[in-house]
């Protein structure tokens, strides 16, 4: 039964990481964590996801603006350090906390524009400048090395811009691509990886790829409008859920 459950949130997981950049953290971290009762969650949606980018990464890669990946990454570069200290060592409550009230008022903010734009109003779009890019990664790398979840926080950010679906899809996937190497090479290095972790990781690999294959095939009916009314929707309910889940 558990294993016929973890089968099915990986492919339900991907599916949504393929169709829209993000979620199987989302999804496969908060679930795994109840169904293993362990931490080595974290480190199954890394190894499962990292895999999973790397496929996807290949054939946007050039979709993504390098100019706007280059300046969130470099936020991600001080976020790492500080979300692996905060795994090995605190309580993750008060980040979880912190980071579903951040994903939930921004997320809110984001419905509200739309309200706005739909009712003629003028939007005003997110700042894409250097420091609102390097805070929204250094969230992002926290989240990624303590939790295996960096795209939230940049889905949040991005969705306000002036970037296409695609765009927005393929420069999550890029910079977690690259957030999941390190965030594995962070973790096996401080706090080590057991063999039934990757043991676990490998069988679920073929639900993973199954979910991934499908959702990059129903992302091509997905237009521009429905794909952020699908990410606010996920946003907002993984806030939620962070906060039902402490």
């Amino acid at each position: 039964m558990e294993l016929s459950l973890l089968l099915m949130t990986v492919f339900f997981a991907a599916t949504l990481q393929a169709a829209t950049g993000f979620g199987f953290g989302l999804i496969g971290v908060s679930i795994l964590l109840v169904l293993l009762q362990s931490n080595s969650a974290v480190q199954i949606v890394i190894i499962l996801t990292l895999a999973m980018s790397l496929v996807h990464w290949i054939k946007i890669r050039k979709i993504a603006p390098m100019d706007l990946v280059k300046k969130i990454m470099l936020g991600c570069a001080l976020g790492y350090p500080i979300g692996i200290i905060i795994f090995s060592n605190f309580d993750l409550t008060a980040l979880k906390i912190s980071v579903a009230l951040l994903i939930i008022a921004i997320t809110t903010q984001n419905i509200i524009e739309m309200i706005k734009s739909r009712k003629g109003h003028e939007t005003i779009p997110a700042n894409m400048g250097r420091g609102s890019c390097f805070g929204v990664g250094t969230m992002s790398g926290v989240m990624a090395s303590a939790m295996a979840m960096p795209g939230p926080v940049v889905v949040a950010y991005l969705t306000r811009s002036v970037l296409t679906k695609d765009q927005i899809r393929a420069t999550v996937i890029t910079c977690s691509t690259f957030s999941y190497i390190v965030a594995l090479g962070l973790q096996a290095s401080f706090v080590g990886i057991g063999a039934d972790t990757f043991k676990t990781s490998m069988m679920l690999i073929p639900a993973t790829f199954a979910g991934a294959f499908f959702g990059d095939y129903i992302s091509k009916f997905i237009n521009q409008e429905l794909f952020k009314k699908i990410t606010l929707f996920v946003l907002f309910g993984s806030g939620v859920n962070i906060l039902l889940n402490i």
